[in-house]
């Protein structure tokens, strides 16, 4: 199962925002696109996928982000961009090089950001 994180943020995240977000997760990584521009990943010296970080998508229905996510986002106000980064389930520590992708986008253009498994923080802090 894939270590996901959602960076769900204001405004329409722009390359400026995407490529700090990037370098947060690490230097290290290089990026690879794919899913014919659907996505980027970023991977290691070898190639091999440690985060793949999907398009934002806008979410413009009221309840969508609770129905979806659950409660803890019940108070993020639509339309949000979503923006997904999921880490390589096969990869230890790829749920972290997400997490600081996210958590770089949401405090360049605000919102919140959501783990998938609350251990993902203890992680990063």
């Amino acid at each position: 199962m894939t270590k996901d994180v959602v960076a769900l943020v204001g405004s329409e995240p722009d390359l400026g925002a995407v490529v700090a977000g990037m370098v947060a997760a690490g230097s290290e990584w290089r990026v690879e696109g794919v899913a014919d521009g659907g996505a980027v990943r970023l991977c290691d010296e070898d190639g091999r996928a440690v985060v793949t970080i999907e398009t934002p998508v806008l979410v413009e229905v009221a309840g969508e982000l609770t129905r979806l996510l659950g409660p803890e986002v019940g108070e993020v106000e639509t339309p949000v961009w979503w923006v997904e980064a999921r880490g390589d389930e096969f990869r230890a520590g790829s749920e972290v090089v997400a997490l600081r992708f996210a958590a770089r986008l949401v405090e360049r253009l605000g919102g919140k950001v959501w783990v998938g498994d609350p251990e993902y923080v203890r992680d990063v802090t």
